[in-house]
C-alpha cells in the first residue's frame, strides 16, 4: 500500500511585530534550535519607501556581508516572466514586500515572503536558502517570485539578519522564525 506523505510540522520559535519602523530584524542564538533540521522565516511587511510599490527582502547569515552568496530569482507579473542572478553577492535575496506608495498601495496592503534555510546547523556544507514571495509591482500588477540563494560558507548558522533593499520596515510588519524537524 501507499505510505502517507509527511511534510513535517513547523514550530513557532520567535516572532517580532514592529511597533515602530525598523531597518532590520535579527534572530541570534540560533544554536539553541539545533534540534531542528530546517528554519523558516515568514515576513508579512510593508516598507517606508513612498516611491515604490515593492522593496526586496534580503538576508545575511552570521553577519556575513562579504561577497559570499550566490542568488537566483524567477518571477512573473503582469503577463511577463523575468529572471535574475547575482554571483557573487553580499546577501541572499528572498522576495519582496509592499511599498508605501499611497497612490497604488492602500495602507492595508502588506507583502509576504516565506524563506527556508535548509540544514542550517549542519557543518561541512554550504547553506541553501529558498524563498517565495508575492507583491504588487510598479505597474500595479500582481507579482510572484521564487528565489534561491547559497551561502558559500560551511559554518553552522547561528544568526540571521532580515532587512530591506532601500527602505525600513513599517510599524505593523511581522517577521517570524519557525523550526521544522
Amino acid at each position: 500500500g501507499n505510505l502517507p506523505l509527511s511534510l513535517g510540522s513547523f514550530d513557532l520559535l520567535e516572532t517580532t511585530t514592529l511597533t515602530t519602523s525598523a531597518s532590520s530584524v535579527t534572530f541570534s542564538g540560533l544554536g539553541a534550535y539545533s534540534d531542528y533540521k530546517h528554519l523558516q522565516i515568514r515576513v508579512v511587511a510593508r516598507n517606508t519607501n513612498t516611491n515604490s510599490n515593492s522593496t526586496a527582502v534580503y538576508m545575511r547569515l552570521n553577519g556575513d556581508s562579504g561577497n559570499n552568496y550566490s542568488k537566483h530569482q524567477l518571477g512573473a507579473g503582469g503577463g511577463s516572466v523575468y529572471s535574475s542572478a547575482g554571483i557573487p553577492a553580499d546577501n541572499a535575496e528572498m522576495g519582496a514586500v509592499a511599498g508605501n506608495k499611497a497612490t497604488t498601495n492602500p495602507t492595508s496592503v502588506f507583502g509576504a515572503v516565506v524563506a527556508d534555510i535548509l540544514d542550517f546547523y549542519s557543518p561541512n556544507k554550504f547553506t541553501t536558502l529558498r524563498g517565495l514571495g508575492g507583491v504588487m509591482n510598479e505597474t500595479n500588477e500582481a507579482r510572484i517570485a521564487l528565489s534561491s540563494s547559497v551561502w558559500r560558507n560551511t559554518d553552522s548558522v547561528t544568526s540571521l539578519l532580515v532587512y530591506l533593499s532601500s527602505a525600513d520596515f513599517l510599524a505593523g510588519s511581522r517577521v517570524s522564525l519557525y523550526g521544522r524537524a
